[in-house]
């Protein structure tokens, strides 16, 4: 288990983060247990790696793994880097040029007698076993960074740091390194705190994600609960969320609220953080826009023009807006239906939000 409360100020940079790992049933989180730091570049992802490892000196907190104290400001405890059992991994591989990739991953090896042993069971896991007498200057990228993971779980670390390991990779191999790091996962009984803001990075590999911006916490919990259910705005922006409108709710029945959104009423699923006369903000993703038909007057369905249309790779992205009102709308659909329905710019059309598919976030 690992929980930690940081504090560190940088120039006009301030740092507050607090976290322990727990798992589904509300007892410490173990095992295959992945947590992703998810946002923006500078929100303090790297720095709260280098705080948890020792690199950088917290100015305030405690940093506690498996009940031992790392660090903790007010006690006198820092622990040195060298005797944290903590595994980092870098962007840049970091690896020794003039080490091959046996003597590379065997180089933190405290117990010699076993390191051939264990090396070569790495060399296995990670595909290197006909790579070991090779120098990194030899290798590509993705075994580059197979190497430096090998590495850091060579010497047995109570914890692993992954700092955007698989950004520097082409599309091919980072898919390739993930079931590896998702097979690495089921493997290692320590947790694994892995820094990214590549959003399916994010969604493959953590079971916890923690959304941060400007060195806070806006919002943190299991992986599903996150993506399909934000709390909060700024967590659905992160996550790619469109169409996000501020709204009123103005009548709660049983089964649902009605919300208006610049004058248009909508309906939505029940959300028991809110009550009558509250604004919220009522989100839905283009995913979940569909098509209705034209003759159909069911809830939630409105008539909206096509203002231009985007070919993404499996889908078009269509952007609608009322004639009305300055409102706008992204929907996406699959290419096959777009062109069974004709969908032009221009065109008048007729869709359908599922209020199952809103939510509602603060």
């Amino acid at each position: 288990m690992i929980e930690y409360h940081l504090k560190k100020k940088l120039s006009d940079f301030f740092i507050d983060i607090e976290f322990s790992a727990y798992n589904k049933k509300g007892t410490t989180a173990s095992g295959d247990h992945l947590t992703v730091l998810f946002g923006p570049s500078g929100t303090g992802k790297s720095l709260t790696l280098n705080m948890l490892s020792g690199i950088i000196i917290p100015d305030e907190g405690y940093i506690r793994l498996n009940g031992d104290e790392l660090f903790n400001k007010e006690k006198g405890i820092n622990i040195p880097i060298r005797k944290r059992k903590i595994g980092y991994v870098f962007q840049e591989y970091s690896l020794f040029p003039h080490l091959n990739v046996y003597e590379n991953i065997a180089y933190g090896i405290n117990n010699r007698s076993d390191a051939d042993e264990k090396v070569r069971k790495l060399l296995e896991l990670f595909r290197l076993d006909r790579k070991e007498k090779k120098y990194p200057n030899e290798l590509s990228g993705g075994q580059k960074q197979r190497v430096a993971i090998a590495r850091a779980i060579a010497s047995d670390p109570k914890l692993l740091l992954l700092d955007e390991p698989l950004s520097a990779l082409d599309e091919r191999i980072r898919e390739k390194l993930q079931q590896d790091l998702l097979k690495l996962k089921s493997i290692l009984s320590i947790p694994i705190i892995y820094v990214t803001h590549n959003l399916q990075e994010a969604f493959t590999l953590a079971d916890h994600i923690i959304i941060l911006n400007d060195g806070r916490i806006v919002e943190s919990g299991e992986k599903h609960e996150i993506f399909s259910n934000p709390r909060k705005r700024l967590t659905a922006k992160f996550l790619g969320v469109k169409n996000i409108f501020p709204c009123r709710i103005i009548e709660t029945f049983k089964d649902c609220f009605l919300c208006s959104v610049e004058g248009i009423k909508i309906k939505t699923g029940i959300d028991s953080r809110f009550n009558k006369g509250d604004k919220a903000f009522l989100c839905i993703k283009p995913r979940d826009v569909r098509l209705s038909d034209y003759d159909k007057t069911e809830d939630n369905s409105l008539t909206l023009s096509v203002d231009h249309i985007i070919s993404l790779e499996k889908t078009n992205r269509i952007f609608l807006k009322f004639s009305e009102t300055k409102l706008n709308l992204i929907m996406d659909i699959e290419k096959f239906i777009c062109e069974k329905s004709d969908i032009k710019i221009g065109d008048k059309v007729t869709i359908l939000l599922d209020k199952e598919r809103i939510f509602l976030t603060e």
